[in-house]
């Protein structure tokens, strides 16, 4: 079983950081894409769209793309039920342009901050993915796109772990390393919920392989690409900009479109 099977654990588990990665949005398309009103926003692996929609409230024009169908499901009708165009499209992120997102203006900005770009398990995948992001943007054009590096040396965080309470909804989960290949470069992890209501307890276990990434090799995929610049970084709090160097794990990079 997929944890992206279940939207609506995948959905509350994420739900405490939504405030601060708006802001940042906003900042982003103020800031770099010089825009101060509404832009045109899109998410390769949008999930569940918590973000989407919440964007698409503010009057900005929203598209998202995911594989996993009861994913992109649950994102349209949440759509539906705040009274906005249905926005989230089934498809792979490593293949898609302007036409299969059935948008006719390129895009001012894309972001992906909770590292679902490591599913691309292959150099050959991420690369088509950043050549179909450059493709649909703008020129000039900001991907805004978030990393769980691996650091240099031994000192690798191999757990994280934190409770959510939404309503009657209590989650407890954990991601764990299974075993990591440096050579091959993938990291197996599992991610394990539990959920309790007042009726009901179960459990959720998904084990999966995700790319590992350097600084240096992240930095040597965008040179192959070719078509992104590094302007900014920052760490998951979307704070201050931070230094890169090879013990850095938690990336923001903001990308321009060059």
């Amino acid at each position: 079983m997929m944890i992206y099977d279940y939207p609506t654990l995948y959905d509350v588990l994420f739900s405490d950081s939504w405030k601060r990665e708006i802001e940042f949005l906003k900042t982003a398309l103020r800031y770099y894409c010089n825009i101060s009103g509404n832009g045109r926003i899109f998410e390769p692996a949008c999930g569940t769209g918590r973000l989407l929609w919440r964007l698409a409230k503010m009057g900005h024009k929203v598209v998202g793309l995911d594989l996993n169908p009861n994913a992109v499901l649950f994102c349209n009708k949440r759509f539906r039920q705040h009274g906005l165009t249905e926005s989230a499209i089934l498809g792979d992120m490593t293949r898609f342009s302007l036409n299969d997102l059935r948008h006719k203006k390129p895009f001012d900005l894309a972001f992906n901050f909770v590292s679902s770009f490591l599913h691309l398990t292959s150099e050959s995948a991420a690369l088509s993915h950043l050549h179909a992001v450059a493709d649909i943007l703008k020129p000039n054009g900001i991907y805004l796109l978030g990393l769980h590096l691996l650091p240099q040396g031994n000192a690798v965080c191999s757990q994280e772990k934190w409770s959510v309470q939404h309503g009657s909804l209590a989650l407890q989960s954990r991601l764990s390393r299974v075993s990591l290949d440096r050579q091959r470069r993938i990291e197996t992890v599992e991610f394990r919920i539990k959920a309790k209501t007042p009726k009901k307890r179960y459990e959720v276990v998904d084990i999966f392989p995700l790319r590992t990434y350097s600084l240096r090799q992240f930095q040597n995929l965008l040179k192959k690409v070719n078509r992104f610049d590094i302007l900014e970084t920052f760490d998951f709090n979307f704070q201050d900009p931070v230094q890169l160097n090879p013990q850095i794990e938690d990336v923001v990079f903001v990308l321009k479109k060059g």
